[in-house]
């Protein structure tokens, strides 16, 4: 972590772990204090209900941050979410609490969204194109995605215009059997669910609920750096 505390404005110390999760590291910044005592220690930061207030408020500012930015600046919440995803994801095994929030924040390549400049879903746009018939969130887990999208295992679900997620982070198979389903849709393993495509009916207006996968981007690509730079700016 590098996140320093100062107390009445006086420099304490420039890593306090204690104020920031493991699953927001990425995150830079300061906190002045006015309520802990000037000669504060390690150990007394530990066990201080007042340092767990101050974490708890700055958590929750974060997330405010992130939720904003991805709704209001999607380019550069994806650009942000390329670099720092795979570790914000940690936070949906160990932090119970904001799990949800977490869920919420989390993108994933779509196999309803293979090309080059494809952009990034959330688990609310793929529960909102869910078949009729469909109860299940589908994934896939890899490395390269480009290979999982030809996986064999794809082709039915591909032929019924079911979205499969793409899980590329070894994280994800923490969170995924911690979590278990999301708004009461079960996360399933596209590569065990063949027998569920018999249940999928594809009815007569799928043809106009089916995502968009080919809508280009429009504009010029944005320099990843500077895309996440001003979101870090505000911590």
């Amino acid at each position: 972590h590098h996140i320093r505390l100062y107390v009445k404005r006086v420099f304490i110390t420039d890593d306090c772990d204690e104020l920031m999760p493991p699953w927001l590291r990425f995150v830079r910044g300061l906190v002045d204090s006015e309520d802990l005592p000037l000669n504060v220690s390690r150990e007394t930061l530990q066990n201080n209900p007042l340092v767990a207030h101050i974490r708890g408020a700055i958590v929750k500012r974060v997330l405010g941050e992130l939720e904003t930015r991805a709704s209001k600046s999607p380019d550069d919440y994806a650009a942000f979410w390329e670099n720092f995803g795979a570790v914000l994801k940690e936070g949906i095994y160990e932090d119970h609490k904001c799990r949800d929030k977490i869920l919420g924040l989390a993108r994933f390549k779509s196999s309803a969204r293979d090309g080059p400049r494809d952009g990034l879903v959330s688990l609310d746009d793929y529960v909102g194109r869910m078949k009729e018939t469909q109860d299940a969130i589908y994934y896939i887990s890899g490395e390269d995605v480009d290979a999982m999208l030809v996986s064999p295992h794809l082709e039915g679900f591909k032929a019924k215009g079911v979205e499969v997620l793409m899980m590329t982070d070894p994280v994800d198979d923490f969170w995924i059997s911690s979590v278990g389903a999301y708004k009461e849709k079960t996360f399933k393993s596209a590569t065990r669910a063949g027998a569920d495509l018999d249940k999928i009916k594809v009815g007569k207006k799928d043809g106009k609920d089916k995502a968009p996968g080919k809508d280009k981007g429009k504009g010029k690509e944005k320099d990843t750096a500077a895309a996440i730079q001003p979101l870090l700016a505000q911590f």
